[in-house]
C-alpha cells in the first residue's frame, strides 16, 4: 500500500501538494500541516448477490426513543433528548464549564463512562463531589491512547460516553501531535464508527480557539451529528450553549443555565436575566428578542455625544458596526439629526450579542433619545424592522415576542408595522410605520 503527503490546513481542511505559509482557502497563516494518505489500488467492484436491503419500518424501534438527560432545556436544544448512536461536539473556551456540564448531565443518567486526557481522577472525583454525581451513575477512565479507550468500550459496553476532550486522543501509528488534523479526523471516525455500530451516545468537548471557531479541522464539525456552542458573555454567572447543527432538532435554538459551585442550573423561558422593569430613560431600550424558541430581553443603551473629531466615532459592544453607521444614516436623512457630527456608543447586554433584525427600531429610539436627551418609557418593550426608505415594518414573530411580554410582566410594547385585524395580547401595543411619524409621536 503506498502512502502520499499532502498538507491539510488545521482549519477549514483544504489539501495542498506542498506546504506554503498560508492556506489559500481560508487564508489562515501558518495552518497547514503535514498528512500521510495511504493510496489503494483501484480493483473492480465484485457482484454479491447475498446482500440485500432493509425495509423502512412504519413504526419506531423502541430501542431509538429519545433518552432524557433530566436537563429540559438541554433536551429542547437536541431536539427532545439524546437520540442513540448520536454523536455530538461541544465546543467552548477552556474554563467555559464544559466538564461541569458534562458531570451536571451525570447526576441522572446512568451508565456513563468518562474519558478524560485533561484532568486527573482525583480532581473529576473532586468535581463530581462538588455537583454531587452519584458515584454508581458514571465511571472514569483516564486515558489518551485510543486503542486503550476502544478496549475499554467493548469492555464495558456503556450507554453514553463522554470524551473530554477529542483534542487530548492520541492515535498510536498515526503520524501528528496530539491534536493536529490526522490525529482528530483519524480519532474522531472511530468514534463515530463505534457510536453507529452499538447504538452509543458520544459527547465529545472540543476547544474554541481565538477566532471562535473549534480546533481542529472545520470536518470534524461535518462529521458529528450536532455542534453545540457553549457560551460566555461578558464573563457573567450565565452560560448559554447554541445549536448550530442539529440533524435531530432546530438549528439556532438556545438553552441559558447559571453557573454555581454545585454545576449548572436551568434558567426557564419565564425568567429574565436582567432587571427588566428597571429599563429605560435616556438612550436605554427593552428590546425582545428571538432566539430559536425562545425570547431573551436585551437592553439597547445608547451614548451620543458632540464629538472632537472631524467625523464622529462609532463603538458597539455586542452589535455590528455597520449596523450603528447604518441607523444613524436613517436619522440623519428622515429626522435632520447631525450625527455624523457627534461619538455614538452602543452596548446591549442580556447576555447575547443583537442579532434579530428587529432589533433596528428599538437601537433608532435608543439613538434618537440620547441625541435628544429625551427619556423614554420604563416597562416598555420595542421592536420593528426598519427599512433604507424610512418605513417601519412588522417584526417577525410578533405573536411569540407578545406571549414573551405577558409572562415577563411587560405593560406596554411598540411594534413597527400597522395594528393586525386580530390583537389578543393583553400588553398595551402601538403601531407607526414610519420613522417620520414616530420620531414627532415620541419626542413632542
Amino acid at each position: 500500500m503506498k502512502t502520499k503527503i499532502v498538507y491539510k490546513c488545521a482549519d477549514c481542511g483544504e489539501e495542498f501538494p506542498k506546504w506554503m505559509g498560508q492556506c489559500m482557502s481560508c487564508h489562515r497563516w501558518n495552518s497547514l500541516e503535514e498528512v500521510q494518505i495511504s493510496q489503494k489500488q483501484k480493483t473492480t467492484p465484485k457482484l454479491n448477490h447475498n446482500i440485500s436491503s432493509k425495509p423502512l419500518l412504519k413504526e419506531r424501534n423502541s430501542a431509538n426513543q429519545k433518552k432524557l438527560s433530566g436537563l429540559n432545556e438541554f433536551d429542547k436544544l437536541l431536539g427532545g433528548g439524546f437520540t442513540p448512536g448520536s454523536v455530538i461536539l461541544l465546543g467552548g473556551e477552556p474554563g467555559v464549564g464544559k466538564s461541569t456540564l458534562l458531570l451536571t448531565l451525570a447526576r441522572t443518567l446512568s451508565n456513563i463512562l468518562y474519558v478524560s486526557g485533561e484532568e486527573s481522577f482525583d480532581q473529576i472525583k473532586d468535581r463530581a463531589v462538588r455537583v454531587e454525581v452519584p458515584f454508581e451513575n458514571v465511571k472514569i477512565l483516564q486515558e489518551n491512547d485510543l486503542e486503550t479507550i476502544v478496549e475499554c468500550l467493548n469492555k464495558e459496553k456503556p450507554e453514553i460516553v463522554f470524551i473530554d476532550s477529542i483534542q487530548t486522543v492520541h492515535m498510536p501509528g498515526n503520524k501528528g501531535f496530539t491534536g493536529s488534523v490526522s490525529q482528530i479526523r483519524e480519532t474522531a471516525q472511530i468514534f463515530l464508527e463505534f457510536a453507529k455500530k452499538n447504538n452509543t451516545i458520544f459527547l465529545i468537548t472540543g476547544h474554541i480557539t481565538k477566532e471562535g471557531q473549534i480546533a481542529g479541522p472545520k470536518l470534524l464539525e461535518h462529521a458529528v451529528d450536532v455542534v453545540l456552542y457553549f457560551e460566555n458573555q461578558n464573563n457573567g454567572s450565565h452560560r448559554f450553549i447554541r445549536s448550530v447543527k442539529n440533524r435531530f432538532g432546530a438549528v439556532g435554538e438556545i438553552a441559558v443555565f447559571s453557573m454555581s459551585e454545585k454545576g449548572l442550573h436551568e434558567v426557564s423561558a419565564e425568567n429574565s436575566l436582567l432587571p427588566i422593569h428597571e429599563i429605560g430613560g435616556i438612550g436605554s431600550v427593552l428590546f425582545p428578542q428571538v432566539e430559536g424558541s425562545r425570547i431573551i430581553p436585551l437592553e439597547v443603551q445608547v451614548l451620543v455625544t458632540p464629538t472632537g473629531f472631524a467625523n464622529g466615532r462609532r463603538i458597539g459592544e455586542n452589535i455590528d458596526i455597520s449596523r450603528i453607521h447604518l441607523i444613524a444614516a436613517i436619522l440623519e436623512k428622515f429626522a435632520g439629526y447631525k450625527l455624523s457630527q457627534c461619538d455614538i456608543f452602543v452596548r446591549t447586554r442580556g447576555g447575547t450579542a443583537l442579532k434579530d433584525n428587529a432589533g433596528d427600531l428599538a437601537l433608532l429610539l435608543a439613538m434618537a433619545s440620547s441625541y435628544k436627551d429625551i427619556p423614554l418609557l420604563s416597562n416598555r418593550a420595542i421592536a420593528g424592522e426598519v427599512s433604507l426608505t424610512g418605513k417601519i415594518r412588522t417584526p417577525s414573530h410578533l405573536e411569540q415576542r407578545q406571549k414573551a411580554l405577558q409572562s415577563l410582566n411587560i405593560k406596554k410594547a411598540l411594534w413597527g408595522g400597522s395594528k393586525p385585524e386580530k390583537d389578543s395580547s393583553s400588553v398595551e401595543n402601538s403601531f407607526f410605520s414610519n420613522v417620520s411619524e414616530l420620531l414627532k409621536t415620541e419626542f413632542k
